[in-house]
């Protein structure tokens, strides 16, 4: 073989090279082609993800563990939102702008590798909560309900169905939801934005292509939901919560049961804690992974009608006076997967720090110290 053909044989072999590593980068680029080649990913019992701001007010994932030790997943100038653990405590997704300044839903391990992204296509994907089963992700796409497949191969649209567009844009004038969750693949509870405010509406996926309208839960100035851990029971916090009575209308703020039977159109309210001057109020609401009680951020409702948050407090799930745990400008509380603790962030913004707590009020430690951090969440794993 002379050297212009040993030459050439190069030549080919290293063409040969680029562009196989060239198609391997362009099929892990794509979210049908991500692979997960570790075998052990990290064990999460009584971790803690947050977002940390910075001073744009963009956030960074940021990782609290059992130690006292905290690692960031995400440090640059784009701004990572809303995240969510997956079932197993194995995988994070939350929503970010770091491709093109548009917002998709991306995964990351929890010990900060692995990151990809998850969804493409235009307009905002916001606000992901993982389904139970693990298979599926709800978000928010440019207004409307969706679901993902964890590989993101598959989406749907949700809420509102084909059927419902055109009255919904009818009736609202536009489509706007702030986030959803479900307890089973049929039934997805999700907040609308309204000119008057914000209602809960449900969506039967069985029902959902001979519907023209979306069933209205409640609806109030501001509203935040959770499902019970077990069967089909909502719960529901508000500020100026809409409440039928004899009389009319009356506006409350509080905490409103809902159990629904095999029959999603028939709720059976109870009210847990309510307001009935409506001088204040609940919000941010979460169920406990026990059942047993809820948690929300209590409010004074000041004349001007801005709310004040006063502190942290829970009512049983059968309902009772609430009982304050933590008194302080408390946002965005989680429970632990025991239910025995609760995660929050507490200060003013621009300063929030993360704090967990014992249901009875005792054990309440800082678990940051400098920054602003918000929307903290407990890693499921046991």
């Amino acid at each position: 073989m002379n050297r212009i053909q040993r030459r050439e044989r190069l030549l080919i072999g290293i063409l040969i090279v680029v562009i196989m590593v060239a198609a391997l980068a362009f099929i892990r680029s794509q979210p049908w082609g991500r692979l997960d080649l570790r075998p052990i990913k990290p064990n999460t019992p009584d971790w803690i993800v947050c977002v940390r701001l910075n001073d744009d007010a963009h956030g960074d994932l940021l990782m609290i563990l059992p130690d006292g030790q905290t690692q960031l997943l995400t440090n640059d100038d784009y701004d990572d939102r809303s995240p969510d653990w997956a079932p197993d405590g194995k995988k994070l997704v939350f929503s970010s702008n770091r491709r093109d300044f548009v917002y998709q839903l991306w995964t990351v391990d929890p010990d900060g590798k692995g990151l990809s992204q998850l969804t493409m296509g235009g307009g905002a994907k916001l606000a992901p909560y993982y389904d139970r089963d693990g298979q599926h992700i709800l978000h928010v796409a440019q207004g409307l309900v969706t679901e993902v497949d964890v590989k993101g191969v598959h989406s749907l649209q949700l809420i509102p169905s084909a059927s419902q567009m055109i009255q919904v844009r009818e009736q609202y004038g536009q489509i706007a939801f702030r986030y959803a969750k479900r307890p089973n693949p049929n039934l997805i509870a999700a907040v609308q934005r309204i000119d008057e405010g914000e209602q809960v509406v449900l969506q039967d996926l069985t029902q959902a292509q001979q519907q023209f309208t979306l069933p209205v839960v409640v609806a109030g100035e501001q509203v935040d939901l959770d499902w019970a851990p077990q069967g089909q029971s909502l719960v529901v916090s508000g500020a100026g919560l809409i409440v039928p009575t004899q009389e009319g209308e009356l506006r409350v703020g509080g905490v409103i049961r809902f159990d629904f039977g095999a029959n999603a159109g028939e709720a059976q309210p109870l009210p847990l804690w309510l307001s009935r001057d409506n001088t204040q109020a609940a919000i941010e609401v979460a169920w406990s992974p026990d059942g047993a009680r809820v948690a929300f951020v209590l409010c004074e409702r000041l004349k001007n009608g801005e709310l004040k948050r006063i502190g942290l407090a829970t009512v049983p799930e059968t309902g009772g006076a609430p009982t304050l745990i933590v008194e302080g400008e408390v946002y965005h509380p989680h429970w632990s997967p025991d239910g025995q603790q609760l995660v929050f962030a507490m200060g003013k913004p621009g300063a929030r720090q993360i704090y967990t707590v014992r249901i009875d009020g005792t054990d309440l430690k800082q678990r940051t110290e400098s920054g602003d951090h918000i929307t903290p969440k407990w890693s499921p794993a046991r």
